[in-house]
């Protein structure tokens, strides 16, 4: 289903790090049925349990226990794509991690996010969603070190975490885990988690972050007075965004709007359009980019797509363009 896909921008640096360790992407790539064009470009949509295996079985071959941490210290939260937007722009560490925990499943609803208040801070939780099976512990390590990479790099490039914790069992060597993630790391822990305390939680992010905040809640909220015909492109372009990696909904993209589905719908009726017909032009337009430029199957497509079966996206894409998608795919590789 729709929301089970990662952007591929996830797994930047991820086959520089393999080949550093002696290993090779491609074939590991092929034998996962994953696009190798993902290792180069961010925007293809990747499964995310495949994601996962990747970096398990990367480890294994690069023979590198720590695979998933270190690809995180190349990474940052850009990866998030549309929701890094708003997270870049958040004053405070706390409201970084309010927004992204708030904000999640714009990104994918294939993991969650969670804070959990205790009395000396918050817990930062992550998690992968029920029926995704498999190892999920490169994948893990690899956000948590993400998020401590983050908080270095916007507010402080010596702090360390004072507690960390995960689900997991020890590894045999510590040394790249207390480097990164501090001397207080548990294992086999009741959760996945990175304690942020009230100091670090309070620290500030982004010197202009309530300037460039409130010109952001502008322009992603329309107020009355910029509303015009462009609204349907803002639309198009949240749709775009958000359609790979959440079910896109008229309520979801309303939320991203700060309006009322209803409302939102008004504006759109008022420039001689509708969410249904903008969410259909650009179903249309990524089945055709996702065929000419990616191995994805019709399948994966689909889904990706928001379709929950097969037919519905071949009736549509003949809709679309007065063919198969197997005839148009046939066209392409000739």
């Amino acid at each position: 289903m729709t929301g089970n896909f990662l952007p591929s921008s996830t797994l930047h640096g991820a086959a520089e790090l393999l080949i550093a360790h002696g290993g090779d992407p491609k074939p590991l790539m092929n034998e996962l049925r994953m696009d190798p064009a993902a290792l180069q470009k961010s925007d293809l949509p990747v499964p995310a349990g495949r994601v996962g295996t990747f970096l398990e079985r990367a480890a294994e071959r690069a023979d590198c226990r720590s695979f998933g941490i270190r690809l995180g210290l190349r990474s940052g939260m850009a990866i998030l794509g549309p929701l890094w937007v708003l997270l870049r722009n958040a004053e405070t560490v706390r409201q970084m991690f309010d927004d992204l925990a708030g904000h999640y499943e714009l990104f994918t609803t294939a993991a969650a996010v969670t804070l959990e208040e205790v009395d000396r801070g918050v817990f930062v939780g992550w998690d992968t969603a029920a029926g995704l099976s498999g190892s999920n512990v490169q994948a893990v390590e690899f956000v948590i070190a993400v998020f401590c990479n983050e908080i270095r790099l916007r507010a402080d490039p010596q702090w360390a975490p004072s507690w960390v914790q995960f689900r997991h069992s020890a590894p045999p060597q510590m040394h790249d885990h207390q480097q990164v993630f501090g001397s207080r790391v548990q294992f086999q822990a009741e959760r996945n988690a990175l304690f942020l305390d009230h100091a670090t939680l309070a620290r500030p992010v982004n010197e202009s972050g309530f300037r460039s905040r409130a010109l952001l809640s502008a322009m992603l909220r329309l107020d009355q007075q910029a509303l015009n015909a462009g609204i349907s492109r803002r639309v198009e372009g949240v749709v775009r965004a958000l359609l790979p990696y959440a079910p896109c909904t008229l309520q979801d993209v309303s939320r991203v709007f700060g309006m009322a589905p209803r409302t939102l719908q008004e504006h759109l009726a008022g420039v001689g359009t509708s969410f249904k017909l903008i969410k259909d032009q650009v179903r249309s337009d990524l089945a055709l980019k996702y065929l000419q430029q990616s191995s994805l199957s019709l399948s994966d497509i689909a889904d990706i797509l928001g379709y929950g079966a097969l037919s519905s996206f071949s009736h549509s894409f003949r809709r679309w363009h007065g063919c198969s998608a197997t005839a148009f795919r046939r066209q392409v590789e000739m």
